[in-house]
């Protein structure tokens, strides 16, 4: 670094003497040149960074992130692992492609058998080989070889997790920070994924206005109408359209006190602030997320995840599956029709779903017909807080439906008993079902 510098190293000896008539160096008019050595490292290129800097390969993920950013991210560490065990470069590999196709499909398929040797999950596997003929295809070439992923449909990581049951989620909340509860309350009682809190990026995720049955007056946040209606902009759904879903009272609580938690610490809350957001004292030391108001996934999935830890060790997607299980008890009982329970998943349903709720602007009636269905849910997420709940689940379940498989050539004789018939099964079997208690049937020996 070249600093210019004026030179002030001779001032005046005599400071009575006369200016006016003494005679003056110019050395304090001359400009000296000095060098200076500055301490401040230039920051590492990350190995991302290094990755897009090839035109190719930003032309890939840009192509693939306007569909999914997170399958862009995945798929650039995919072929850069892949690379680098094979001791090459995307785009090498691409030449070799180009060059002899036979010799990059067969570097390919050896490479899935090392990765089976190696005992990675074939799910991992599989997208390995998806992010390669991805990459191929960039350059217009297509695989042409069927190559095989064992159990492709496995998930060894999931197998033997189950849902908490309403215990562990009574423990689960006692466990957990103003903040974590908010975001579990989401997931497990609105059956929103991570996501949707809080992308992988922290540039966008659910706003104060996603809520709007939830208002700040007078510097508290209060709710005006219960369960609350939470609106998942296409922005920010899995299936790139809009839906919504409601929340439980017990989910409400928890996420007023945390956003008056947030109030009474003086942060000001508008309509486009973050549901989830930053703790507001860290204003740097945020990474590349600083500035950004809301939190990435991946440290939603973190909280959540300390919070479980070391007493559970579920994944923080269990609480969702909690949500839909908890509706589909439901669904069984009679409160809540098949396609609701879809729609607050967040999926698009079935052919007649198209027609119905997967339109742009529901119909008032039909929404309140959802909230109403939401409402007689409410106890199956929520934890009974008092007797009178618990009476009330057990009028419940005294009134579900009692059902049993039997065979065929037995319906007529329990239709006779009382039972009614709901269904055929393979194998010459049927179903029937007694509302309460029901009648045990009598069996004539034949």
């Amino acid at each position: 670094m070249h600093v210019e510098t004026v030179n002030t190293t001779n001032p005046l000896i005599i400071s009575d003497e006369d200016r006016s008539k003494a005679l003056r160096s110019d050395e304090g008019k001359k400009l000296t040149p000095q060098n200076y050595i500055t301490t401040v490292t230039k920051r590492k290129q990350t190995k991302k960074e290094t990755l897009l800097s090839d035109q190719d390969i930003r032309r890939w993920y840009t192509n693939i992130a306007r569909g999914s950013p997170l399958t862009a991210e995945v798929r650039l560490r995919r072929i850069s692992h892949f690379c680098e065990i094979n001791n090459t470069t995307p785009a090498k590999f691409a030449k070799l492609a180009l060059k002899n196709l036979r010799s990059a499909t067969d570097l390919i398929e050896d490479h899935i058998s090392w990765m089976e040797k190696q005992n990675h999950a074939p799910g991992y596997i599989d997208s390995t080989l998806s992010a390669t003929k991805s990459w191929l295809r960039h350059f217009d070439i297509e695989i042409k070889r069927n190559i095989k992923v064992r159990y492709s449909d496995s998930t060894p990581t999931l197998e033997g997790e189950r849902v908490p049951n309403r215990e562990e989620m009574i423990e689960v909340f006692n466990r957990a920070p103003l903040r974590t509860a908010a975001m579990i309350s989401l997931i497990s009682k609105s059956g929103l994924r991570l996501q949707v809190l809080g992308n992988h990026d922290a540039t966008d995720g659910l706003i104060l206005s996603d809520t709007p049955d939830i208002v700040i007056q007078d510097s508290k946040a209060i709710c005006q109408k219960i369960p609350c209606m939470v609106t998942v902009r296409k922005t920010l759904s899995k299936a790139r359209h809009q839906y919504f879903t409601f929340l439980t009272r017990d989910g409400v609580d928890k996420i007023l006190a945390y956003l008056n938690d947030r109030l009474a610490r003086g942060e000001i809350l508008g309509a486009d602030s973050a549901l989830i957001a930053p703790d507001a004292s860290y204003k740097i030391y945020r990474g590349t997320n600083t500035g950004k108001k809301f939190l990435p996934t991946a440290v939603i999935s973190r909280d959540i995840r300390e919070t479980l830890r070391p007493r559970f060790d579920w994944r923080p997607y269990v609480f969702r599956a909690f949500f839909d299980t908890q509706l589909l008890m439901a669904e069984a009982r009679g409160k809540i029709a098949h396609d609701f329970r879809v729609f607050f998943m967040g999926h698009k349903g079935s052919i007649e779903a198209k027609y119905t709720t997967n339109k742009g602007i529901l119909p008032d009636e039909l929404i309140e017909e959802m909230r109403a269905a939401f409402t007689r849910s409410e106890y199956l997420l929520d934890q009974p807080q008092d007797a009178q709940t618990q009476t009330q689940n057990a009028e419940n379940k005294m009134q579900q439906p009692h059902q049993m498989i039997i065979a065929i050539e037995r319906a007529e004789e329990m239709i006779l008993q009382g039972w009614r018939f709901v269904a055929t099964l393979p194998n010459n079997r049927a179903v029937v079902e007694k509302i309460g208690v029901g009648m045990e049937p009598v069996w004539n020996n034949r």
